[in-house]
């Protein structure tokens, strides 16, 4: 796809105009929140570039934090290293610090300590809750072959010790500590070589691990294989792909620990999993649940260069959360989400193992409609490419319903005793606010600084969440992929969160010497400087802080950098 530098705004009243005569699809603008920064301040005072970047992303991914240490370890996808950063000299004096660290050859430490282990890749890392233990969670170089996690001691010079490894499920995707001597893994068991023809679809699994005898336990999912097991998930909401037992279908993606439970969320099935620690049973899978178009406005217009929000009453995008973190308040246990949503696509056309979920339709010519045909361009105004979720290889869903990819939003749940209950959604305002914001750039991609680009399928793409105290009041940071910085809200009170601020460190008006992509001979990718595409984040309590202030971390997989941004309290 080629990209115009220049484009022109639809003109406002025409658009308006077919939208009056559409009864299935309305105008309705979404009014971002107030900015609350007079709360709470948010400086960007350090930060690490590896040297590399990369417009398909994979380079800084993870990022970790050792109090003991001082050092942050951020994974770099592409070289295979682990970066030690060190924070000691941050001085939080309004200066910005250029942070210098280590590689750590993690993938050369493995295969000399186990010859049998053929190294794929590093997806994940985590401190142990004491700071002497480094868990990273690595994947085979088979797909279909399990995983590994290293465990390492923390040195106070920055640099690791290898003390063993465990073997996980297959494809482990994310690895935390549920205590000092218990890691978990999220093996993500996904089929790369598509479907059929002696294509393998691994199950996906959690692995128990016991950090100090390296036994490992992999909890899968076949306990819901039975017809009557499968029925009342997909009844509820739980998204499967049709004729596919959820022991294969299922992909945990990430966890989240509070006290004996974990909450795994498992993104294209657009679930969140329940699992016992102590028993190494499923409580349940529980459906995230959906945005409901048809009163939140969404913008699928990516031509008219501006944002057109507008609500249709067909339409729901299927949240698929991606990142989950879990945290008390009011004696209750709450979930948060960053709903990003993620297709299919895998496989080879050559070997007739290709699969792809999305469904494209153009709306340009006005000929194409949505899936159910709710939707056309005469009636939305629409004229551009919308990515809607091709629903007829799924069960899960409402036939008379059309679906997008993700929610664009983030969600707060409480666990109840019979499972979760959607407390409060963020709907629309991630959109109005980055509009807002960043009205030149938004909703563009991380490979390109286009307006409008990614309005047609996923949006701003929240990505990653954690949580965290800052005087007093308990505050969740979700990562925008796409648009780039990071949603802060005071989610004190769950259910009625609210929007504090927005930061963003990415520097749209530059590029990156040597990133341009062309094909064709014309522009098609480029990155740009700053802060691009923030994946993982973490958050450093005040107590652990060199600044003697909370910080947050950002691990950003395109510009290959890691953010540091400091967070003061009102007095």
């Amino acid at each position: 796809m080629k990209w115009n530098v220049k484009r022109a705004a639809a003109a406002t009243l025409g658009l308006m105009m077919a939208f009056q005569t559409a009864p299935a699809v309305s105008v309705q603008a979404a009014q971002a929140p107030e900015w609350n920064t007079e709360v709470l301040s948010v400086s960007q005072i350090g930060g690490y570039e590896s040297g590399q970047f990369n417009v398909d992303g994979g380079v800084m991914e993870i990022v970790a934090y050792n109090r003991n240490t001082g050092r942050a370890y951020a994974i770099n996808g592409q070289s295979g290293t682990l970066a030690s950063i060190s924070l000691k000299d941050l001085q939080g004096d309004g200066t910005f610090e250029k942070l210098e660290g280590i590689d750590i050859d993690v993938k050369g430490l493995v295969e000399a300590a186990d010859s049998g282990f053929a190294y794929g890749d590093m997806t994940s890392v985590a401190v142990s809750p004491d700071q002497t233990t480094l868990a990273a969670a690595l994947q085979a170089e088979d797909y279909r072959d399990p995983g590994r996690v290293a465990l390492f001691s923390c040195n106070s010079d920055g640099s690791l010790t290898l003390k063993g490894l465990a073997v996980t499920g297959v494809q482990p995707d994310m690895v935390t500590f549920a205590n000092n001597t218990t890691v978990l893994t999220a093996d993500e068991g996904e089929p790369r070589e598509g479907y059929g023809n002696g294509a393998t679809d691994p199950k996906g699994s959690v692995t128990i691990i016991n950090t100090d005898s390296l036994i490992s336990r992999t909890v899968g999912f076949d306990a819901f294989d039975g017809s009557a097991q499968r029925t009342a998930l997909t009844e509820e909401g739980v998204v499967l792909k049709k004729d596919t037992a959820p022991s294969v279908d299922l992909e945990p993606e990430y966890i989240a620990v509070s006290g004996q439970k974990a909450y795994i969320t498992l993104q294209e099935a657009n679930a969140i999993a329940v699992l016992d620690l102590v028993s190494a049973a499923y409580d349940g899978i529980y459906s995230a649940g959906f945005e409901d178009y048809s009163t939140v406005p969404v913008d699928l217009d990516k031509e008219d260069g501006a944002y057109a929000p507008a609500v249709y009453d067909s339409l729901r995008g299927i949240r698929m959360p991606d990142g989950i973190v879990a945290y008390t308040s009011g004696g209750r246990t709450w979930l948060v989400t960053a709903n990003e949503g993620d297709s299919r696509e895998w496989g080879d056309e050559d070997l007739g193992t290709d699969y792809l979920n999305e469904d494209e339709r153009n709306f340009e010519d006005g000929e194409d409609t949505s899936p159910t045909g709710a939707i056309t361009a005469d009636n939305s105004g629409l004229t551009g490419k919308v990515v809607f979720f091709d629903s007829s290889d799924y069960d899960g869903l409402d036939e008379t319903k059309d679906y997008l990819f993700g929610g664009r939003s983030f969600t707060i749940y409480e666990v109840t005793a019979d499972g979760i209950r959607e407390a409060y959604t963020s709907g629309s305002a991630f959109e109005a606010l980055t509009a807002a914001a960043l009205p030149e750039y938004y909703n563009c991609s991380n490979d390109n600084s286009v307006v409008d680009d990614r309005s047609g399928k996923k949006g701003p793409e929240p990505e990653s969440v954690t949580v965290g105290a800052v005087g007093g009041r308990i505050y969740a940071f979700v990562a925008l992929e796409r648009t780039g910085g990071v949603m802060i809200y005071d989610v004190t009170n769950p259910e009625n969160a609210g929007f504090v601020s927005y930061v963003n460190s990415r520097d749209f008006a530059s590029t990156v010497d040597g990133s341009q992509v062309y094909e064709d001979g014309e522009l098609d990718k480029w990155v740009t400087g700053g802060d691009v595409a923030p994946e993982g984040l973490a958050f450093v309590d005040g107590s652990a802080s060199p600044t003697g202030n909370p910080l947050l971390l950002a691990a950003c997989e395109v510009s290959g950098t890691v953010a540091v941004y400091e967070l003061n309290a009102a007095d």
